[in-house]
């Protein structure tokens, strides 16, 4: 029975950090600063849509994230992919005057090969996902650097300038930022993906059991390459994104996107070992770390004290999540001790 009931909580284990939320949020109203007529500030429409503005593009990498975390896998390369998408999307429309949908496509393509390269590398190289990206990180920043000419490149409408379409990422609908509802909807289907699809299945089967994925016959190599192939090219999305909302493409953006990502996935009760998470978690992860990041805005925090908060964090949520499995290893030696005195 006990057994019974742990395994239906820990089919719900998105639960947690939606409580989280609950309780972030609550904290965020009773901490929240006021204005002059003594309104909470926090409360305000403006700054709430305002958290979901900021926290959408961290959200979109962070689903791409998830696949690869749940595989086994983990990718240090996400934010400066961000930066070599939005540096692509800026001199696409602005010098190389390629047009909208072909400048997205360009950005998209060349994310999406630099998350192939990523994977293709792992997989038949065998060589560490931590080490791959980090060399990915580094050659990302790179190419954006050299397309840009180590300078940042604007963004501007009219004659010979992008097409208003493009005006599309700044803009709200019902007072909600336009990235907010992408976040959402690719959210919802790679949700469904994970959830509902053979590839889902075969993502959590992987970083469950390699080996055992293997016997069975699953193509281990290419479907672990597919997840860093979706996290490059959500990461290219979320750069287009990124130039939209700035009205520029700077090659020197992006940096600590990883960090962000990797909190909010960790968050969410995604395990670093594989085999364990849910998108919904993720999407509460990421809202953790907005309204955190929010509360101590409005209070003046400095921004390296907000980032020791979030290393501080993640070490935390790890903690939670694997330091029990660390213990049943010496409740059983301790067993055996005890069973092999007895004899």
């Amino acid at each position: 029975m006990d057994k019974t009931y742990r395994l239906k909580f820990s089919e719900r284990e998105w639960i947690k950090p939606v409580f989280g939320v609950l309780i972030i949020f609550v904290m965020c109203i009773v901490f929240s600063p006021t204005n002059t007529k003594g309104d909470l500030v926090f409360l305000k429409f403006e700054n709430l849509t305002n958290i979901l503005r900021q926290v959408s593009e961290n959200g979109i990498i962070a689903v791409g994230m998830t696949y690869v975390i749940i595989a086994g896998g983990i990718d240090l390369s996400v934010g400066s992919i961000l930066a070599l998408s939005a540096t692509i999307t800026a001199f696409g429309l602005m010098d190389w005057q390629l047009g909208f949908l072909i400048t997205m496509a360009l950005a998209l393509a060349v994310s999406s090969i630099a998350g192939f390269l990523n994977g293709a590398i792992t997989s038949w190289g065998k060589i560490q996902s931590f080490i791959v990206t980090l060399a990915m990180m580094t050659a990302a920043r790179g190419f954006a650097l050299f397309i840009a000419n180590n300078n940042s490149r604007d963004v501007g409408f009219g004659p010979g300038g992008a097409p208003s379409v493009f005006a599309v990422f700044s803009t709200s609908y019902w007072g909600i930022p336009f990235p907010v509802f992408i976040f959402i909807a690719t959210t919802l289907l790679f949700l469904l993906v994970l959830k509902k699809t053979k590839f889902g299945r075969y993502v959590y089967a992987i970083g469950s059991n390699e080996e055992a994925a293997v016997l069975a016959g699953l193509r281990v190599k290419w479907i672990r390459t597919y997840t860093f192939v979706l996290a490059g090219a959500l990461s290219g999305l979320a750069g287009i994104i990124h130039a939209g909302q700035l009205m520029q493409g700077n090659p020197n953006d992006g940096v600590g996107f990883e960090l962000d990502a990797i909190a909010a996935v960790v968050i969410g009760g995604t395990s670093l070992m594989g085999g364990k998470g849910t998108l919904e978690g993720t999407f509460a992860g990421v809202l953790i770390i907005g309204l955190l990041s929010n509360i101590l805005g409005l209070h003046g925090i400095q921004k390296d004290f907000q980032l020791m908060l979030k290393g501080a964090i993640i070490v935390a949520a790890v903690f939670v999540q694997e330091g029990g499995i660390k213990l049943h290893p010496l409740r059983s030696m301790s067993r055996n001790k005890g069973e092999t005195s007895r004899r």
